[in-house]
């Protein structure tokens, strides 16, 4: 039989007889790797994707803290509920007084569907299936939803029309800033979105809505960013139509 020498295990050093700077850096160490463990871990957490209708930030947070989230969303709603049933009643009482004063209401329109949308045309266009059999005529105005102003029909042939978006590129449309009646002029960009310059001492907020200069005013866009420059005597206000033109389905013509 081969004879094999018995080998004695080494034991492991106790901590305590560790050199000393040995023993600080690995205490160092440690706290740093659980402070870059905890970031991290929070920080992937704020940015964690969407699962199942809610996010990873969501599941983690505290039955406290959901609660309070959903009754402050609660609250934004209810708070939009009045505002629209605020702005039905005026807009009932804006429809009356034009109809006393002979200026009726704009008729319902031509309802037509979106075959074409921005981002598979050219110059910020889209085309309808609607054209001149079903009363649609050049410069008419086309809406998203009956309320925002989208752009003109440029074109018309017998079944479908081409309509030209007043975002299109450096395209230039006149609109008044509701609340405060300024008039300014809105610069397309392209993708439903524009730029407004004014004087730096014109007061104006984020949020604010620009509207069609018009006896039936229309929605063109909302403020959602104010750039300014202490050398620059104008500010830049970038606004964006409260629609979706990528997922537009349907518009009327009017």
């Amino acid at each position: 039989m081969r004879r094999y020498k018995s080998q004695k295990l080494k034991k492991k050093r106790p901590l305590n007889t560790w050199h000393p700077l040995l023993r600080i850096g690995v205490v160092v160490g440690t706290i740093l790797f659980i402070v870059l463990a905890t970031l991290l871990a929070k920080k992937m957490i704020v940015h964690a994707p969407f699962i199942y209708g809610s996010t990873v930030q969501n599941e983690l947070l505290s039955k406290r803290a959901l609660i309070s989230k959903v009754n402050g969303l609660q609250n934004t709603i209810n708070s939009y509920d009045a505002q629209l049933s605020t702005l039905s009643q005026l807009q009932n009482e804006n429809d009356t007084l034009k109809a006393e004063l002979g200026r009726t209401p704009a008729p319902t329109g031509i309802l037509a569907d979106v075959i074409t949308l921005p981002n598979r045309s050219f110059y910020d266009t889209m085309m309808i299936d609607a054209g001149s059999a079903d009363g649609i005529r050049t410069n008419m105005i086309v809406y998203a939803f009956g309320s925002v102003a989208l752009g003109n029909i440029s074109a018309v042939d017998t079944h479908t029309a081409t309509v030209s978006l007043y975002s299109a590129p450096s395209r230039q449309t006149s609109g008044t800033a509701t609340g405060s009646n300024v008039a300014v002029t809105l610069i397309g960009r392209g993708g439903g979105e524009y730029e407004v310059q004014l004087p730096r001492d014109v007061p104006i907020d984020v949020g604010v809505t620009i509207s069609s200069q018009s006896i039936t005013p229309a929605t063109l866009a909302t403020i959602e960013k104010i750039v300014t420059d202490p050398r620059d005597p104008f500010q830049r206000l970038l606004a964006k139509a409260p629609v979706n033109l990528q997922a537009l389905k349907w518009v009327i013509v009017r």
